[in-house]
């Protein structure tokens, strides 16, 4: 079942066609296995016994038709032949090996793009419902649990042929004693399979559980640090961290002890039968000398398919190791994703919403008839309560969350999915919790647009961040993981810069201040004013010195949007402010 899933449903028509290249290569490579093996036995049997040169017709025929006197000249020239043979097989085998672990690797790459692809185009709505470190377990760990199965099905394929091959030519020599060692080792590897195979499988899914719970709570730490260092009790999280990196190392302790066992198995079973055969003859016949060489050539093939029936069940293993990766991925690679085109769209006058209306569940709107117009230039305020609708309503009209009736306008334009791409790329949004990652000042504010850097330097003097900059090693200084390298106001006009970078024309500032003091508020919001004299300004505010220069607000609450006045604003936070004093008396 998995087999199938994979191959209908991650590889792609090019990754069959590739594959079936390489099936016919692993059957080329199986059928000089075989040459390899019965042409030794030859050479082997024409030293021990140089009259075999003519007494064999086909020896004979070469023997006399190159021109050779003497038989001891055609055998060393065979030998000599059979070790060029030998290295040309060699270089063959690493060519083989090298493709069949390239093809594998290149799909973990592939699977690991198309992961990241997805989680790039899923709905901004479907995001917030997701895990960040399954997401990134599943993108890094998953592609590369199902590079695994795919390793093992080739491998299983490229030995199969081999062992093929070499059957072919040991029924070929004697089919009655080849039939007889068949059985005794399909019997041998039935068993095997039955007794190991569940085991492995529990140990995979084991080892998926304790690798997802170990880089959860190394991320909780990562992201509480400052936090977990002040309360100085790190036992707690240290045991919980060992006992699942503990359960991870014994899961994949226990996988490798198990899929080795089967080859000792194989080699000790294998070996006995042979000896045993040996013996058997002894006793019975007091000689085994005529038995010898078809002995020593079972032996020797015997020697050769061992390695590839020990990599066939270890193969096998790695598979159902890792096969319950396959479901979820596939899973996540059909998840919805956005199917956007890309219309451009201006953006000069105006921008309504049409009965807007919006809901998370169906039933429990958020968001219920909002009619607005937003004129170009305008500074607006959205105020109102916690959990409101605040957010929600930037959200829609930047194009992050689809309306679910009514319509978002633009200059005329309805943003739907073939303008909504060109919509988003005229936001610069600056938001409440900034996040900056661990890399250059440039690369934080460019944040994989086309790179320009005197769009960088313009950006960086607009929010009055160059000098500072300048000091700490320019453009390319390292800021550390969060920014940690830079202090909170700088890191909030890094902030400014990425948000101005690409000039956009309009700039959201979701809460952006609400860790700053009064002071540091005042200083940034007359920095953002000051550079946003061409933009359009969309603020979520949480205290009204925020909005105390815009033109409009409106106060956001019960599934609307109402205008009101500076005024209205102004006695609003009056009244909370003695509500809350005559509370705090009381």
């Amino acid at each position: 079942m998995f087999a199938v899933s994979l191959f209908t449903k991650l590889l792609t028509k090019r990754d069959k066609h590739e594959l079936l290249l390489l099936l016919l290569a692993s059957m080329l490579v199986s059928l000089i296995e075989t040459i390899g093996v019965s042409a030794l036995m030859v050479f082997v049997s024409m030293a021990n016994n140089l009259e075999l040169v003519e007494s064999n017709r086909y020896f004979a025929y070469w023997y006399h038709a190159l021109g050779f006197q003497k038989h001891t000249t055609f055998v060393i020239c065979f030998g000599l032949g059979l070790i060029l043979f030998y290295i040309a097989r060699a270089l063959i085998n690493v060519l083989h090996t090298y493709y069949l672990n390239r093809f594998a690797q290149m799909r973990q790459y592939e699977f690991a793009a198309r992961a990241f692809n997805h989680f790039l185009r899923i709905p901004f709505g479907d995001f917030a419902m997701k895990s960040s470190t399954g997401t990134a377990h599943l993108i890094n760990t998953t592609s590369m649990q199902i590079t695994h199965v795919i390793s093992g099905m080739l491998a299983i394929l490229a030995e199969s042929s081999t062992i093929i091959a070499i059957y072919a030519m040991l029924f070929y020599v004697n089919w009655k004693m080849t039939l007889v060692l068949t059985l005794l080792l399909t019997a041998k590897v039935f068993i095997i399979i039955k007794t190991f195979s569940h085991k492995i499988t529990g140990a995979g899914k084991r080892l998926q559980v304790f690798s997802l719970a170990r880089d959860k709570k190394y991320q909780q730490v990562f992201g509480n640090y400052k936090f977990l260092r002040l309360l100085g009790n790190n036992d707690q999280h240290t045991a919980t961290f060992n006992e699942n990196a503990y359960g991870f190392a014994r899961a994949n302790n226990i996988n490798m002890v198990w899929q080795a066992l089967p080859r000792f198995i194989l080699e000790t079973l294998g070996f006995c039968i042979l000896i045993g055969v040996m013996v058997y003859v002894l006793f019975r016949y007091n000689n085994a000398q005529f038995v010898l060489p078809i002995v020593s050539m079972y032996a020797l093939a015997f020697y050769r398919f061992l390695p590839s029936i020990t990599k066939i069940l270890t193969s096998y293993n790695q598979i159902i190791f890792n096969t319950h990766a396959i479901k979820p991925f596939i899973t996540y690679l059909e998840s919805p994703v956005e199917m956007l085109s890309y219309e451009p769209i201006s953006f000069n006058k105006t921008i309504a919403t049409h009965s807007l209306s919006f809901h998370y569940v169906a039933g429990k709107p958020i968001l219920q008839n909002v009619s607005l117009t937003i004129n170009k230039g305008d500074r607006i305020g959205f105020i109102g309560e916690s959990g409101a609708g605040k957010t929600t309503l930037i959200d829609l009209l930047v194009g992050l969350l689809p309306v679910s009736s009514g319509a978002l306008v633009v200059d005329g334009t309805t943003i739907d999915s073939t303008t909504i791409k060109a919509w988003r790329q005229q936001i610069g949004y600056i938001p409440q919790h900034i996040y900056l990652f661990d890399g250059t000042v440039a690369e934080n504010i460019i944040c994989g647009r086309a790179p320009d850097e005197a769009q960088v330097i313009s950006v960086l003097q607009k929010a009055r961040l160059y000098n500072v900059i300048m000091e700490k090693g320019g453009l390319q200084a390292q800021i550390g993981e969060a920014g940690i390298q830079l202090s909170g106001g700088q890191r909030q006009r890094l902030a400014i810069a990425r948000a101005l970078y690409g000039n956009p024309a309009v700039l959201v500032l979701d809460e952006a201040t609400s860790s700053l003091d009064h002071d540091n508020e005042e200083h940034i919001m007359q920095e953002i004013y000051d550079q946003a004299e061409d933009k359009t300004l969309l603020i979520i505010a949480h205290r009204l010195s925020t909005i105390k220069r815009c033109n409009r607000v409106f106060k956001v609450g019960n599934g609307s949007a109402v205008e009101i006045t500076i005024d209205e604003c102004l006695a609003t936070e009056a009244g909370s402010n003695k509500a809350a004093s005559a509370q705090t008396q009381a």
